[in-house]
Order: structure tokens, then C-alpha cells, then sequence
């Protein structure tokens, strides 16, 4: 009985030793991915984007968009993207929060639009024709790799 009481109790302690010595680890772990930036952050500002797009072997360019917009009108900024493996012009939207970026996907959706979003970010492709949308699609998933972003379609 007594041999039988004592392995209980040490496995009781023995347990709660390893939950004890496991939760710091846990923690720390969770502090140090949370600090540690990630390989696919988000890109912050359109000039970061294309150079993003560059480094995974793109050929980009932006200029800024001097037109009022739905991006513009909720407080963000839109550029002119070219993109020599898409036809026509894409754009890159900086919206001003998360927020306004969900208020747009929808009406980029509605009106048959593909684009790369993140944060608050938006890189919408060409689709004015069967072919630029096509070519838009097939050249989504490669943005959003190079962007760590999700294709919204």
C-alpha cells in the first residue's frame, strides 16, 4: 500500500513538475514567435510591395494615383501598377486600416475583380478583358506568395 501511495504521489509531482517547466517554455516560445518577424510579413508601403515583387522575379513599376477613389475617399492612397507579366494596368491601394480593405473586397468581388490582400493592402489586377482577367488569375497565387498575401476573387 504504501509502495502504491508513493508512486502516485510521485507521479503527481512528477507531473505537475513537467507542466510547470513546460508552460515557461510554452510562453516563451509564444513571446518569441510573436517578436520574431515573420519570413512573409506584410508588406507596409507600395514602394515595399514592388520591391517584394522584384525580389521574386517580377517586373513592376508604380506611380501614384492622383484620382479621387473609393481608396482615396476613406483616407488611403492608390498607385498604377505595371506589371510586364500582366496585361493593362494593376494598382496597389494603401487603405488606412484593415477595416476599409473589407469594405473594398467586396465591391472589387462584385465587379469580377482579382486581387492580392493583406493587412491593409490591396494589389488588384487587371480584368477589363477575358485575357487580362485569365492572366490575372494565373498570376495571383505567384503575388501572393511573393506578398504574403490571399488571392481575393
Amino acid at each position: 500500500m504504501r509502495t502504491t501511495a508513493a508512486l502516485v504521489i510521485l507521479t503527481a509531482l512528477t507531473a505537475g513538475t513537467a507542466a510547470c517547466s513546460a508552460a515557461p517554455t510554452a510562453a516563451t516560445n509564444a513571446a518569441t514567435a510573436a517578436a520574431a518577424p515573420t519570413a512573409n510579413a506584410a508588406p507596409v508601403t507600395a514602394q515595399t510591395l514592388v520591391h517584394e515583387l522584384r525580389a521574386a522575379g517580377f517586373t513592376a513599376t508604380i506611380k501614384a494615383d492622383t484620382d479621387s477613389n473609393y481608396v482615396t475617399q476613406v483616407g488611403g492612397s492608390a498607385y498604377s501598377l505595371k506589371l510586364k507579366e500582366t496585361p493593362g494596368t494593376a494598382g496597389i491601394n494603401m487603405f488606412p486600416n484593415p477595416e476599409a480593405l473589407a469594405g473594398w473586397v467586396p465591391l472589387s468581388k462584385q465587379f469580377g475583380g482579382v486581387a492580392v490582400t493583406a493587412g491593409s493592402w490591396a494589389v488588384s489586377l487587371p480584368t477589363s478583358t477575358t485575357a487580362q482577367r485569365d492572366r490575372s488569375l494565373a498570376e495571383a497565387p505567384k503575388i501572393a506568395a511573393a506578398l504574403g498575401g490571399t488571392v481575393q476573387k
